[in-house]
């Protein structure tokens, strides 16, 4: 894989780590709408061309995949550049701002021949790929319980007057896009869709949700989704099935401790987990499309358009 980035945030520093020491994945060429910044990441991480101008940076022949860690109410148009450029995407969360722009992805991916991806690194951890082999154990499931708290530096700014791209409605931001959707992806992919999603929030003044709970519903079961970015609290998930339960730390962007609970007894079941937490979906997504695996990335494009409408669904409740 010859990646080229878009975006210069943390998110996209923490991926440059991650792929080091992956031998078949580097990165060719760093596209900002400043020189200046383009060249501090080229310099940081030996990226050997720069760009501002976009149309030059999907021009470039050397990369073949574009990660896309722009705001967010830019990943649609942008990931459609690269696709018709002939370039595979793998795009940061939220995938996109609506779920019928997530389902016209798909088909612009399957149009040029190529594949596009949502960076949700949890889904490719080994703990996570783990306990899914567990939960049948549990028994008939009854409770899903997921906490992702984390208070924000910016949400002091948008008290103080400052609205950053994370809070603001315009750009989809907010707590369900930004950290919810951390837990409606664990959720999804071990259950599927639900059948009803019910979202309640606390709102600032201008609309934008800072946290809530969303409660999706399943034929016999419920799941409740916690996500805030102005409290801090234990992130965790619970499962609950009739024969057990299962505990997972520190949730649903980490799952580095999981603990199984039948009869009373309590096990350990986590496995080793010793590289980068988004080492492990880059050497995923480099064997999907080396290998040119059209089911996987059908498998995982599918279950996005799912968490997409999800998404959707609940920020149409709240007035997004």
């Amino acid at each position: 894989m010859k990646l080229g980035t878009i975006g210069s945030g943390k998110i996209v520093h923490e991926m440059l780590r991650a792929i080091e020491p992956i031998e078949e994945v580097t990165c060719v060429a760093a596209y900002s709408r400043k020189q200046e910044t383009a060249d501090e990441l080229a310099d940081a991480f030996q990226i050997p061309a720069t760009y501002t101008k976009l149309e030059d940076f999907f021009a470039d022949e050397e990369m073949d995949t574009v990660y896309i860690a722009s705001p967010n109410k830019l990943h649609t148009a942008q990931a459609i550049q690269a696709m018709e450029n002939k370039k595979h995407v793998i795009c940061e969360k939220p995938f996109t701002p609506t779920a019928s722009d997530a389902r016209k992805l798909k088909e612009i991916a399957k149009q040029n021949n190529v594949f596009i991806f949502e960076a949700i690194p949890t889904l490719f951890l080994p703990n996570f790929l783990e306990l899914a082999n567990h939960v049948h154990q549990l028994g008939p499931i009854r409770l899903i319980q997921c906490n992702y708290s984390q208070y924000s530096s910016r949400y002091d700014q948008l008290k103080a007057g400052e609205v950053t791209n994370i809070f603001n409605p315009e750009l989809a931001g907010g707590a369900l896009a930004d950290i919810n959707v951390y837990n409606l992806h664990f959720v999804l992919r071990l259950f599927g869709k639900p059948t009803e999603v019910t979202y309640k929030a606390n709102l600032f003044e201008n609309g934008v949700d800072t946290s809530g709970i969303a409660l999706l519903s399943y034929p016999d079961y419920q799941a409740s989704c916690v996500g805030a970015k102005d409290t801090a609290g234990e992130n965790f998930v619970s499962i609950q099935g009739e024969k057990g339960y299962m505990y997972i730390k520190p949730g649903a962007n980490g799952t580095n401790n999981v603990k199984i609970t039948i009869d009373g007894k309590t096990k350990d079941i986590s496995v080793k987990q010793d590289r980068a937490r988004l080492t492990y979906e880059f050497i995923h997504f480099n064997q999907i499309i080396t290998e040119k695996n059209k089911e996987a990335f059908e498998d995982l494009i599918d279950h996005t358009i799912a968490v997409a409408e999800v998404v959707e669904d609940a920020r149409k409740q709240i007035g997004l």
